[in-house]
């Protein structure tokens, strides 16, 4: 296997985990910290609906972004870092856009059939859809950066 555009993984790999930080949002650095970080709230505004309802709480605050995002963005950088050892599976680019477009279909079917009260999702269903989501367009990358 042959590591290509190294520098460019590298500032991908450590761009992936700072998103994923400040998604987690001020409840991560304490009470006594919060108050001087809101702004990472405003930072995801928009992207993301920020619904405290729909976002897992860590110090009793809701983080910076939905349990979907959160499951995105985790899943991304996982899967981002991950790539030096997914990449020995050989998933053709086909079938790596087919997954992509089904999860981003379903994702909206979740939503919509939320928003429609056809069903009601949760936080762990929000979560896994998202991380599906986030792996999947990381491992898009793979063969752009590996090759064997």
């Amino acid at each position: 296997m042959q590591f290509q555009n190294r520098k460019l993984y590298i500032s991908v790999a450590l761009a992936a985990v700072v998103l994923f930080i400040m998604a987690l949002g001020p409840g991560l650095y304490g009470h006594e910290y919060a108050s001087q970080i809101y702004w990472l709230y405003d930072g995801f505004d928009l992207l993301c609906h920020q619904l405290g309802d729909r976002s897992y709480h860590l110090s009793g605050m809701p983080m910076a972004v939905c349990s979907r995002c959160i499951g995105i963005y985790g899943a991304f950088m996982a899967g981002w870092l991950l790539l030096p050892f997914l990449s020995r599976i050989n998933i053709s680019l086909k079938w790596k856009i087919g997954w992509l477009i089904g999860l981003i279909i379903l994702n909206l079917a979740d939503v919509t059939g939320n928003l429609f009260d056809i069903w009601s999702n949760t936080l762990e269903t929000r979560l896994a859809l998202g991380t599906l989501l986030g792996l999947s367009v990381a491992l898009l990358f793979n063969d752009e950066f590996f090759s064997n």
